[in-house]
């Protein structure tokens, strides 16, 4: 029961795609294979492709939703999990998902995420797939997808789960049926596989063994820095509104479903406008209350973002740390480790070591390895308060040039 890792590139620095391989290739996975769909790059990958020899194609350059469909057909795993060329996962992150699929027979599993920048590492606090426990079958998986408006990511993106090969075809069959050209689909495509995934799984579980690490830097694909860019990415999502709203079949929920994707798109409306505000764009301001058709233009809202206002911070040396777990895991039997008892991360990990894949590992204050506590630098306890971070919104609105130029310099 294999695990598909498909990973799509497009001129990714090679630095960024070494890390993320090497998180998957020195992780806790066994039976697996990555999959990577270089969609046109410009940039020489052959060292990196000698180095780990991943499953490798190379195609024109022709959009994200394209090169993951092409990742799929490629893939031969029951499994299948995406990753960004330019993320990486810590050392217990896919396996154990697989472990829960198989165990449950789960269509799909949600695990945990965290944005890291060059300064910081935060986790949502108040996020429900990271707070909560659930499992879900039939039409309260949909149902679910669409219950918090779009203000939590974490449901409608595909890197931070994974799914069974046969439902992602599915999905698949299902945009075909639709008029998005797949090779002009470079924004919010995730949106669009995941409805069609969660619409038709029949089992969904959450679990929290690691975390996914969303890289967040001004060379992603999805920063628009154009009008016209704006205008594509407003394009797509709007179409991507009205597929969803035209494709919920019959679900008993579907009332209660096509409510919350109206305010969802109401949301994204309020976020391209604030955009636009700030740049005191007045003829994008008209063409996102076209292109949303509403009839009058709302800034954003501290509610629309307060899910990621409260942030729990992993600290700057959490790589160190999952290193040390990596090392630990790949010696295998009989080590002691002196490590913070608190930390359930550390302790989570540990335990799997020795449950799931047999590896001896004992507590010990003068151990033959030490995992260091995390480091949180009061800065980062700054500007991750709650308080601190409502009134940075308030002061410094979403899509200002202000708000870029300080979370570059922060």
């Amino acid at each position: 029961m294999k695990l598909s890792v498909i990973i799509c590139l497009y001129n990714t620095e090679k630095e960024k795609l070494d890390a993320c391989l090497n998180s998957v290739y020195s992780s806790t996975l066994k039976d697996f294979e990555v999959v990577l769909v270089d969609d046109g790059s410009t940039i020489d990958y052959s060292d990196i492709l000698e180095k780990y020899h991943p499953v490798y194609a190379k195609t024109s350059n022709r959009g994200h939703l394209a090169a993951r469909t092409y990742g799929l057909m490629l893939a031969s795993g029951d499994y299948v999990a995406y990753l960004d060329s330019d993320d990486s996962v810590t050392v217990n992150y896919h396996a154990p998902m697989m472990d829960t699929a198989l165990a449950l027979d789960c269509d799909i599993v949600i695990n945990d995420w965290a944005f890291k920048t060059a300064s910081t590492i935060a986790y949502c606090e108040t996020d429900s797939t990271i707070n909560s426990d659930f499992e879900l079958t039939g039409d309260e998986i949909l149902q679910r997808f669409a219950l918090h408006q779009g203000r939590q990511h974490s449901y409608f993106v595909l890197w931070n789960k994974i799914f069974k090969r046969s439902l992602l075809l599915k999905a698949k069959e299902e945009i075909e049926k639709t008029d998005v050209i797949m090779k002009r689909m470079t924004y919010s495509e995730d949106m669009l596989i995941t409805f069609f995934a969660f619409r038709h799984a029949k089992k969904l579980k959450n679990i929290h063994t690691g975390y996914y690490f969303y890289n967040v830097h001004d060379g992603q694909t999805i920063v628009a820095d154009t009008d016209e860019k704006i205008k594509g990415q407003i394009d797509m999502v709007t179409k991507n509104f009205k597929i969803m709203q035209e494709s919920v079949g019959e679900n008993k929920y579907k009332e209660e479903i096509l409510k919350n994707i109206e305010e969802w798109k109401a949301l994204m409306s309020r976020t391209h406008y604030s955009y636009a505000k700030a740049q005191e764009n007045e003829e994008l301001c008209r063409y996102v209350k076209k292109s949303y058709e509403v009839d009058t233009l709302s800034l954003s809202t501290v509610k629309d973002t307060s899910d990621y206002i409260a942030s729990g911070l992993l600290g700057a040396n959490f790589a160190g740390i999952d290193n040390i777990l990596r090392w630990i895991y790949k010696k295998g039997g009989g080590v002691a480790v002196n490590y913070d008892l608190k930390d359930k991360y550390v302790q989570s990990v540990l335990d799997y070591f020795a449950n799931q894949r047999g590896v001896n590992v004992t507590y010990s204050k003068k151990g033959e390895i030490s995992i260091p506590k995390r480091e949180i630098s009061l800065k980062s306890r700054i500007l991750h308060n709650r308080v601190v971070s409502k009134v940075a919104l308030k002061l410094f609105p979403k899509g200002s040039k202000i708000r870029r130029s300080l979370k570059n310099k922060l």
